[in-house]
């Protein structure tokens, strides 16, 4: 069995096709460490101009308003007046801390200048959030916003209360480890589960161009598709390869960051939403439960691989089941969805493991009970489910892995 390990193994890494893999994805992670990542505009920054702009045309309406009679004014003029004294003494602060370069106290500053900026703009029909959560013809921009400036404010809280030392590009999420963040929240988990199933789309049915040599092997062919199975996954594993290299790209130019980077989670349950509507989770952690998605993940499309091989011998329907399983949430994604209907059960509802573990995917579905514990459970039960069918069809007597 050993031999044939190494036979397996050799073999997947020799594979034309799943070299270019490996090297298109290196490809791609020195394209956006070098050219995306450095250009990545957040929409909440740390932006002196803007802080400054607004600050002083806030005052000077204070001013002029100060030497009025405001019995008489419109109640618009007296609301904004209010608010711009409200808003004011934070970005008087917020300036005053960039300037002696105190990034706590800008931290804590802004922290609560985005409390108080949220609980006016939300309910008000005269101040808006940022327009940039407008664009595209977003119907829920509003309540992104709000989503938004309410997790912006409690990761500053966090900072002002840090121990280790800050910084602009950690403000603004540039480094390393919080670009790892941004992107399992974003499309990587899709890319790297889309590569598994092209590295495993052939790894039974290629057995078909060498039949002497493989029944060379004096092993069960149940025991065969093990092998082939733990040859992909390693295979998968060896996908996190290429991304090293754009990750110490990221690391030099902006820092690499750590592991207790404060990472807000939203909190689901509307009874414990009187603390408040996150709390705060490492970002050791959430990329822990971010990692412990995915591989399963990986595990569950080298078994649904299989059991298709198995059963319909066809490279493409390989393929084509896979893409459907992969992408078969956004046939029924729909924001509030999870009112209506328990997609919680649905194993496809996990495929965006950083949004899971953060929760977002619970703000999006308005779902109080999808979290990474049952999206494991739903996926290892559905993994135990495929092999289980796989290796009894591979022990009927008449079935033959080469004809």
């Amino acid at each position: 069995m050993w031999a044939y390990f190494k036979f397996e193994l050799v073999q997947f890494f020799k594979n034309k096709k799943n070299i270019a893999i490996y090297v298109l994805l290196l490809f791609a992670a020195l394209f956006y460490a070098i050219k995306i990542a450095p250009a990545y505009d957040p929409i909440e920054k740390v932006d002196v101009d803007e802080i400054e702009a607004r600050y002083l045309t806030r005052e000077t309406f204070i001013q002029e308003m100060a030497d009025r009679n405001l019995r008489f004014a419109h109640p618009a003029v007296r609301f904004a007046l209010d608010v711009f004294h409200m808003v004011n003494p934070y970005d008087q602060e917020r300036l005053e801390a960039l300037e002696s370069g105190d990034l706590q106290k800008y931290a804590a500053a802004t922290s609560q200048w985005y409390y108080i900026t949220n609980s006016f703009t939300y309910r008000s029909d005269s101040f808006f959030y940022n327009p940039r959560y407008y664009t595209y013809g977003n119907q829920y921009a509003h309540e992104d916003a709000f989503y938004a400036y309410l997790e912006t404010g409690k990761r500053f809280e966090e900072f002002a209360k840090a121990d280790y030392a800050l910084s602009i590009p950690l403000f603004e999420q540039r480094t390393a480890w919080q670009t790892v963040e941004r992107l399992m929240k974003g499309a990587l988990p899709i890319v790297l589960i889309v590569c598994v199933l092209l590295l495993a789309v052939d790894i039974v049915t290629k057995d078909r161009l060498h039949p002497s040599v493989l029944k060379g092997f004096p092993i069960a062919d149940w025991k065969k598709l093990l092998v082939k199975g733990f040859v992909t996954f390693i295979g998968s594993l060896a996908l996190f390869v290429p991304l090293i290299a754009g990750f110490l790209v990221i690391g030099l130019q902006f820092g690499f960051g750590h592991f207790d980077i404060p990472v807000p989670q939203y909190i689901p349950d509307y009874k414990e939403q009187q603390e408040g509507l996150f709390k705060m989770m490492s970002l050791g952690m959430f990329l822990v439960q971010c990692l412990q998605l995915l591989l399963l993940w990986f595990i569950a499309i080298i078994t649904v691989v299989l059991l298709c091989s198995v059963v319909l011998r066809n490279e493409v329907i390989n393929l084509g089941i896979g893409f459907v399983i992969i992408f078969a949430e956004y046939f029924y994604f729909s924001r509030g969805i999870g009112f209506l209907w328990d997609i919680e059960n649905y194993p496809t509802s996990y495929i965006q493991v950083g949004q899971i573990a953060s929760k977002i995917r619970n703000f999006y579905y308005n779902d109080d009970n999808m979290s990474v514990l049952l999206g494991t459970k739903l996926l290892t039960v559905s993994i135990i489910v495929m092999l289980a069918i796989t290796l009894c069809i591979s022990l009927n007597k008449r079935f033959k892995l080469v004809k």
